[in-house]
């Protein structure tokens, strides 16, 4: 009369066969998320990597940039400084003809004044006899030397402040090429941190952490390439 009843324990067991397809199934999905995410940061890592060495490269082009026109700097202010003291010189050599040139027209010497004034710059010439016209001796507004006279110019003043304007613009353009080499090298310390942040990845099984390091690798590495693309670009030589 007893009649054993089996319908609940044939369903558990037709069941307990689905739990590891299900455990399969979830694996299999992890498994291939993490490759996604494996995959995603090799791409990362590559594209950190590249625009580390570009940075690089150019910001050692810009310092050799930087180098060069500091040198042409120096160079164009050393001939400048030259220029001025050959100047200086010539009028200091001027001053002396000129107080012999007064003395000797002072003590009624023209014969030998003439002879200094024939032998001078045409333009310390032109100055003086512009001095001359102005009748110092009687004016008292006359300038008190012909080196005050328009006409009283020295080529190799307007020579040397040439080479000074030269000079400053070599070296504003160093300064410049020192930013950029700066920039860059920035940019390149940028690039390395999303390259460490990507390599991370694969050491960690957590979804969220995995997930944390691609999105501060990928913003990283947008950072620097937003900054890059407004860069300057050097070629060697």
């Amino acid at each position: 009369m007893n009649t054993p009843s089996h319908g609940g324990g044939d369903m558990a067991e037709e069941s307990k066969p689905d739990m590891p397809r299900q455990e399969k199934d979830q694996a299999s999905r992890l498994a291939a998320w993490e490759n996604r995410t494996n995959m995603l940061a090799v791409v990362l890592m590559a594209a950190a990597t590249l625009g580390s060495s570009w940075s690089a490269y150019q910001s050692s082009l810009w310092n050799g940039v930087q180098i060069f026109r500091l040198t042409d700097a120096a160079a164009f202010s050393r001939a400048a400084n030259e220029k001025r003291l050959t100047a200086n010189q010539l009028r200091t050599v001027e001053a002396s003809l000129f107080v012999e040139f007064a003395r000797d027209m002072y003590e009624g010497k023209k014969d030998l004044s003439s002879f200094l004034l024939k032998r001078m710059r045409p333009e310390l010439r032109d100055a003086i006899q512009a001095w001359l016209a102005t009748q110092p001796m009687t004016n008292p507004r006359a300038p008190s030397t012909p080196f005050e006279m328009p006409q009283y110019k020295s080529k190799m003043d307007g020579e040397a402040r040439e080479l000074d304007t030269r000079s400053e613009a070599f070296y504003a353009e160093a300064q410049t090429a020192n930013r950029t080499s700066d920039t860059y090298t920035m940019i390149s310390v940028i690039y390395t941190s999303a390259l460490f942040l990507s390599g991370l990845v694969s050491g960690f099984d957590h979804k969220l952490t995995r997930r944390l390091l691609l999105a501060l690798s990928l913003i990283m590495l947008l950072m620097a390439l937003f900054i890059m693309v407004r860069q300057p670009i050097t070629h060697p030589g």
